[in-house]
């Protein structure tokens, strides 16, 4: 559970009892039945100015909340709490079988405001599955709204394409955005007349999170070299995931003419790894290494303390260019849970740090599944051949796990 704080009241008393946030499991209705569950959670979705209880759940949320103030042992069915207007940190909860059957999957993010002032803010849920925590027609309906904006475009004195990127809107973009994978990621996307060249993660772009709020451009320096005059286009955001105001200002043209003709000729879209001017590659050809061919391999699979499932990956052979970490489409893992495809893990995501590039490097992905049965997990890595490897035949491992 994340929230974050969008508008404070400053006239409140900040000695007196301030908000909270709680999480909760259906235990607090202990004497609501089933059918006046279903009935009540039928009635909590006007999202939209307020939340509306029936006046049994306010009765029971109420009698609940007031009983563990003040108590060091808490309750059964509650995990934890959050003082709204202290350091924000994350409420995390980890669900097993036995917590599954006792509070058959139901669960409650409470809101409690005791003072006379007034609030404004978003709270997120997260949890493992195939649905997208917060609902875009609701994300539609706030007030503040966040609002990305290609602000400029242009070359820098090599000729490679800069990009700034800025937050117009009053409203926040959530930082949990940053974590997203596969469809749900916010992308910068780069096409040099009119072919598609780039499309980097947001968390590559801005990895400081100066976005999250307005008045913080970041510039973005791209491995796009230009040689010749192109027409180039940036957009943020080109697979629509934010909600904003103004959609109009998420992309940028320009027709951009190299400063000097002394580089080496290559042909517009081409990248080349800073600082070279040998080693020049096209996003669709197959990726070059330096200095000697590496060996991605997967050496192990396994549970972690939470039964999640984790993967450890090594680089058995030479070093390569942070140029892969950007490549489209993306190296990547692939997973698979008996014989079914599971998730796929671009290099960006699994090694943000950059360890895997080094000989000898090695790095551990926790996924955020929890093994609740036994299952067989293959783990495939570049499973298109993206990057030239010294041993293409090590690229798979299969293990049977048990929770």
């Amino acid at each position: 559970v994340y929230y974050e704080l969008t508008g404070v009241d400053l006239k409140v008393d900040q000695t007196m009892n301030l908000p909270n946030l709680y999480l909760v499991d259906s235990r607090v209705f202990d004497k609501i039945d089933e059918s006046t569950w279903v009935k009540m959670c039928k009635t909590i979705v006007n999202y939209h100015p307020t939340l509306k209880l029936t006046t049994e759940g306010l009765k029971f949320i109420i009698s609940g909340v007031k009983e563990i103030l003040g108590k060091d042992e808490k309750p059964k069915w509650f995990h934890g709490s959050q003082k709204l207007l202290e350091k924000n940190t994350s409420l995390i909860l980890d669900v097993d079988d036995r917590d599954l059957r006792t509070t058959k999957g139901r669960y409650l993010v409470i809101l409690r405001n005791p003072s006379p002032g007034e609030y404004h803010g978003n709270i997120l849920i997260s949890f493992p599955g195939n649905v997208w925590e917060v609902d875009p027609d609701l994300e539609a309906t706030y007030e503040r709204k966040p609002d990305l904006a290609i602000e400029r475009l242009e070359l820098d004195a090599d000729n490679h394409v800069v990009i700034t990127v800025a937050n117009y809107g009053p409203g926040l973009l959530h930082k949990v955005r940053y974590n997203r994978d596969g469809e749900r990621v916010i992308r910068l996307q780069v096409e040099v007349d009119g072919k598609k060249v780039a499309a980097v993660p947001i968390a590559e772009v801005d990895p400081k999170y100066a976005l999250a709020s307005k008045g913080s451009p970041v510039t973005y320096r791209t491995d796009i070299l230009l040689s010749q005059p192109a027409r180039v286009t940036a957009m943020i955001d080109a697979d629509d995931v934010v909600a904003e105001p103004d959609k109009r200002n998420n992309k940028k043209r320009e027709t951009l003419t190299p400063r000097t003709s002394s580089l080496t000729p290559t042909e517009s879209g081409k990248r080349v790894k800073r600082g070279s001017e040998s080693g020049t590659k096209e996003a669709g050809d197959s990726l070059q290494s330096a200095g000697g061919n590496p060996d991605l391999v997967v050496t192990d699979i396994f549970l972690d303390h939470r039964r999640r499932v984790a993967v450890r990956v090594e680089n058995q052979g030479g070093s390569f260019s942070p140029d892969i970490y950007r490549a489209t489409p993306p190296v990547q893992i692939h997973l698979l849970m008996n014989g079914r495809s599971w998730a796929y893990v671009p290099l960006s995501f699994l090694d943000p740090a950059g360890k895997l590039r080094q000989p000898g490097g090695s790095i551990i992905w926790t996924s955020d599944y929890v093994l609740r049965e036994a299952a067989e997990i293959t783990v495939v890595v570049d499973e298109g051949n993206r990057l030239p490897e010294a041993n293409e035949n090590n690229n798979t491992l299969t293990r049977r796990l048990g929770p």
